[in-house]
């Protein structure tokens, strides 16, 4: 037995009690779904995802368990659930069931006996005597729950539960629960089931101040159900999580190939809806990105709808807006977070998008999964309640009952459905069967084709191909040297692309449903698809092809070009968010954005380098009028990679420093660093617990101080007022990370230590995006500003002198503020290179503080400390520097101010950076380490200075210490 056979598994899914009733009491069971097994068998799925079938109230549709190893009786025997068993496997089937471990029904005997006072069953729920624990926990079912927890009378005290108040959670921080579901998967087991369905398996345990989701310890719990499951069987039975949630929420379940063995891709599956709609393949490739990077011998499992409403939990907000929209207009086909149609309801009953849809399903990497009915199109019923309207009987005959049941209508579990176009009357697998273009015999003649190439789409790698028709989504599959191409058009008109198939030049694509021979590849490879039409392609080489008929093509290029204005301007046809967020994007005016953008980015003087190329790697939305965004970017140019943090606007007036474009149609788009209205913003909205999700990561953020009325913008990432500081990390070089690790620890009392932040976090990524903290009382600045204030104020003594006999005594005296200043720095930087070793650990070198005079705010004339560079080590002399070389382009700038002190800048900056050194060594006590290369570290300071803008004080100071290099010699 081959023990990856999950991974070719086409997945059908049924509800015994849907399915067929053999019996004629009006509820599906085990000897008609054994019955029906050669329909099945016919279709060509080789997998049965039973929905639960045990002894259950059924107040939820089964999931509601009150007896693990019993059948409810209206399915049949455990006999009849062998005979089945015995024959799907004859018939080359597995048979995978659920597992329900977070809950059971209040109907279970564990519960009922945990009830009563003292019962040793206690622990096996998680009880409370009040409601409060565990807050801020979300509702599930939020049109149907209040609350986590219920009261119970008979126990006097409330029970926790995720899903409806007569499901209580079992509590899995008894190991005797554990070990009683162990036992239960092992019963199956033993009987010879194939798989388990590891039903709502985030939520198996609760811990205060968490979301009580998929913590560490339901991780170690599912390794230690495979664990268990292994050393009793060995490898060959599956584990297949039901996880909702994001991408980097749901791989931890895989672990490193000791979790489960497959997951549903939640993340992708509406992304395929939306794609539909938008006609855009982007959702698409971003969920296959997102989703990439599980264990080889793990898997996706695949789906377009099932037993539940089509989930938009993990979906952004705009997202949800629009598929809401969209595919539910009528609000009685909304419920929960979510939609609760079938397929072909959704699609608005349009075959050319179901046939598009399941190509995608049988085609995308993972194993598909089918749910039962879908294949012939069937309808739903709103009018049921809850979610049952599409879990109706499935439609064999346009018989009575839709030749589900041959009982009296009034007696069976559900009506079928019997009114409108998915009526059973119409729709039925009867008039389908002998029908060759019925919905029922395309599945099977592409599940033909997935079957036989079951490797290739199960296992095989799968490259994007960029296409530059965005409405085009095109792929290859490829497994140990077999290459399947498949392209599909998301657009309801006909298209035409170019296929970028550079590298494959001699093959011949043959069309896998005709198996006819396209002309063989020379290039780039031209081919038009009708409205939603796909075509699969087996690359072959041309020696195999016995036939080949060529058509001859010819295409000219084009290319359209825009004339750009002073302003660059976005051609945006829809909204804002299709510049931001990927699942909505519109390519090209994306681009035209970060174009635009990069341009005004290379005169940002906070930037290590000019950009050449600007890439958006992620985008919240922070607010929705006028719309403002959070994003993250990477730049890259002049050798140079770095990562960004930029709040940017559209707003309808052109102001303020940060313009760089126009929107046709309308507004501008302004990056907001320089804003000071942003900060106050971004202030006011951590104060009040921000929380935000994007496609990639949660948002969140805190500040528990006070909130002034407006912040005044330090320099560009620095805001404060009245006590409070606010630092946005624009460069995202980890500064801010270490920061906050960092000065909460050093005590020194100059040092303002961080109270909140705002923080991006994926999985066990997480990164600083700012952070807030208080400051003493008096009106702030940064340390640079006070720095060019002083040196204004000194030069201004000296403009009246000549620089000559006399020159040392009036400048120190001029500048001696200024000198202070830079003493001050020195003793400093001696003593948080002490504490940061403390911290930090020996090593090579000290850690650096790694930045200039930005690190540092002044109020009322004191100094103090509130940011750290990136964690690095080295010699004091690159801290020194650093320090140096802002002290001397402040005396630069204020030079420029009072041209006639110009000639006193040199020696000025030669008594400072002495002044600096010698405080330090004071501090310090011992003497500078390589103090002889001092020179041609800040040379190299400089030139990498002056690549940051074109300003004459860079130049200047990069002049003189070219000059000073060549001058100073070994000595110093």
């Amino acid at each position: 037995m081959d023990p990856l056979w999950y991974k070719d598994a086409v997945i059908y899914q049924l509800h015994v009690r849907s399915f067929f009733d053999a019996n004629d009491d009006g509820y599906g069971d085990f000897e008609g779904l054994r019955q029906k097994l050669p329909y099945l068998e016919a279709l060509g799925v080789n997998t049965l995802w039973l929905m639960p079938f045990f002894q259950s109230p059924l107040r939820d549709d089964g999931y509601d368990i009150s007896d693990y190893y019993q059948i409810l009786p209206v399915h049949g025997t455990l006999e009849d659930f062998r005979r089945f068993l015995d024959e799907a496997h004859e018939r080359g089937m597995r048979v995978i069931v659920e597992l329900v471990l977070n809950h059971t029904s209040i109907d279970h005997p564990w519960f009922q006996e945990a009830r009563k006072p003292g019962s040793p069953l206690r622990d096996f729920y998680v009880w409370s005597d009040t409601p409060e624990k565990y807050q801020g926990v979300r509702v599930i079912f939020q049109d149907f729950e209040p609350s986590n927890w219920t009261f119970d009378p008979v126990a006097g005290a409330y029970y926790w539960h995720r899903f409806y108040h007569h499901q209580p959670d079992l509590n899995w921080d008894n190991p005797q629960v554990e070990r009683a579901m162990h036992q239960v998967m092992f019963f199956w087991a033993d009987m010879g089931v194939d798989g388990f369905r590891l039903d709502a398996i985030p939520y198996l345990y609760e811990r205060e101040g968490t979301s009580c989701e998929n913590l560490p310890e339901t991780i170690e719990a599912v390794k230690r159900l495979r664990k268990a499951l292994e050393e009793r069987y060995g490898p060959g039975k599956v584990l297949l999580a039901e996880a909702n949630m994001w991408p980097e929420e749901t791989l931890p379940y895989f672990g490193e190939g000791d979790g489960v063995h497959m997951a549903y891709n939640f993340p992708l599956m509406p992304r395929i809806f939306l794609a539909l709609r938008r006609e855009d393949r982007k959702p698409i490739e971003a969920m296959l990105q997102e989703t990439e990077g599980i264990p080889e011998a793990s898997q996706w499992a695949l789906f377009l709808r099932n037993h539940d409403e089509l989930t938009l939990e993990k979906v952004t907000e705009e997202e949800r807006e629009f598929l809401w929209e969209v595919y539910a207009p009528d609000s009685r086909y909304r419920i929960n977070l979510g939609i609760r149609r079938r397929l072909m309801p959704l699609l608005g009953g349009d075959r050319r998008r179901f046939e598009l849809l399941h190509a995608l399903l049988f085609t995308l990497k993972g194993s598909p999964i089918l749910y039962y009915g879908d294949e012939i199109g069937m309808g739903d019923n709103p009018f049921l309640g809850d979610r049952n309207g599409v879990r109706t009987p499935m439609q064999w005959s346009a018989d009575r009952n839709a030749g589900f049941s041959r009982a009296p209508y009034h007696r069976l579990f559900l009506p079928p459905v019997s009114e409108g176009p998915y009526s059973y009357h119409f729709v039925n697998v009867e008039a389908q069967q002998e029908n060759p273009h019925s919905l029922l015999n395309f599945v099977r003649r592409f599940l033909g084709i997935r079957n036989r190439y079951a490797k290739v789409f199960g296992r095989g790698a799968l490259r994007l191909l960029p296409v530059a028709n965005r409405r085009i989504l095109a792929y290859e599959r490829e497994f140990e040297g077999e290459r399947i191409l498949v392209v599909a058009n998301l657009s309801r008109y006909t298209q035409a692309f170019d296929l970028p198939l550079e590298g494959y030049e001699g093959l011949v694509p043959v069309e896998l449903f005709s198996q006819h021979p396209f002309p063989p590849v020379e290039g780039c490879y031209r081919l038009a698809l009708g409205p939603h039409g796909f075509a699969l392609f087996s690359l072959r080489p041309k020696e195999e092809m016995e036939r080949l008929h060529l058509p001859d093509w010819a295409a000219p290029g084009e290319e359209v070009m825009e004339a750009l204005e002073d302003l660059p301007s976005v051609p945006l046809s829809g909204g804002v968010e299709s510049l931001f967020v990927d699942t909505l994007v519109d390519e090209g005016a994306r681009a035209s954005f970060l174009s635009a953008l990069g341009k005004v980015l290379g005169g940002r003087g906070w930037l290590a380098s000019r950009p050449g190329r600007v890439e958006l790697k992620d985008a919240l939305r922070f607010q929705k009028d006028p719309p403002l965004y959070l994003t993250l970017l990477r730049l890259e140019g002049e050798g140079l990679v770095q990562e960004v943090f930029l709040p940017i606007a559209l707003r309808p007036e052109k102001e303020g420093p940060g313009v760089f474009a126009r929107v046709r149609g309308g507004g501008y788009l302004i990056e907001l660093s320089q804003d000071p209205g942003f900060y106050t913003l971004l202030l006011r909205r951590l104060a009040q617990g921000f929380e935000g999700r994007s496609l990639r990561a949660h948002y969140r953020g805190r500040h528990r101080g006070p909130v002034p009325e407006a912040l005044e913008l330090l320099r560009p990432g620095l805001a404060a007022g009245e006590g409070i500081w606010l630092q946005v990390g624009l460069v995202q070089d980890g500064g801010l990370d270490r920061t906050e690790r960092i000065l909460p620890h050093l005590d020194l009392p100059w040092i303002l230590k961080p109270g909140g932040g705002l923080y991006w976090e994926r999985g066990r990524e997480r990164r600083v995006l700012a952070l807030t903290g208080t400051l003493p009382s008096g009106r702030p600045q940064g340390a640079f500003a006070y720095a060019l204030r002083l040196a204004g104020e000194g030069l201004a003594r000296l403009r009246d002198h000549p620089v000559g006999e006399g020159a040392l005594g009036l400048m120190a005296d001029a500048l001696r503020e200024l000198e202070a200043l830079a003493r001050l720095l020195g003793v400093r930087l001696a003593l948080l290179h002490r504490a940061l070793r403390e911290a930090e650990g020996e090593g090579d070198g000290v850690p650096l503080l790694n930045r200039g005079l930005g690190a540092f705010v002044e109020v009322e004339g004191e100094v103090f400390l509130l940011a750290l560079g990136r964690e690095a080590r080295g010699l004091p002399l690159w801290d020194l520097a650093r320090l140096a070389y802002d002290l001397e382009r402040a005396l630069y700038l204020a030079a420029e101010e009072v041209p006639e002190a110009m000639d006193w800048v040199a020696l000025a900056a030669d008594s400072l950076e002495q002044a600096l050194l010698q405080a330090y060594q004071e501090a310090a006590q011992e003497v500078l380490e390589g103090l002889d290369r001092f020179p041609q570290i800040m040379l190299d300071l400089a030139q990498d200075q002056a690549l940051r803008e074109e300003r004459l004080s860079r130049q200047r100071v990069l002049e003189r210490w070219q000059a000073k290099a060549k001058e100073w010699g070994d000595g110093f």
